[in-house]
């Protein structure tokens, strides 16, 4: 799985594999508390993550480098510690991992922008 572009995809359908049921349960409870925690696994989990994964696909020159690596590592660890402080932050108050976390995905999407822009002439 040395690909980051197989990498990216893969971790999205990991979070589809998690939003998607969440929000089933949320409806068969008629509990919509984590509304924002689903639409957020969903978006930042599953959508962000293939999207980079697609775009890597149509930029093999920007997939191949150390930057693409960055930028996966740092768009994980700001998936994993944004998506359960989004929890943590409606459920008890606890906001260091919920800004931690939007910062690393902010980051990340930095780091996206940068690889996408040195890339941009050669798809």
């Amino acid at each position: 799985m040395a690909n980051i572009a197989s990498r990216f995809i893969l971790t999205g359908v990991v979070f589809a594999l998690i939003g998607m049921p969440l929000g089933i349960w949320m409806g068969i409870e008629q509990d919509f508390e984590n509304r924002h925690l689903h639409a957020h696994i969903n978006l930042i989990g599953w959508v962000a993550m293939m999207l980079f994964g697609l775009v890597y696909r149509a930029y093999p020159a920007a997939a191949h480098t150390v930057l693409a690596r960055i930028h996966y590592w740092v768009a994980l660890l700001g998936a994993l510690l944004f998506l359960p402080g989004i929890h943590l932050a409606q459920s008890a108050q606890f906001l260091p991992p919920v800004i931690f976390g939007s910062l690393l995905t902010l980051l990340s999407m930095i780091l996206f922008a940068v690889a996408i822009w040195r890339a941009r002439n050669t798809a």
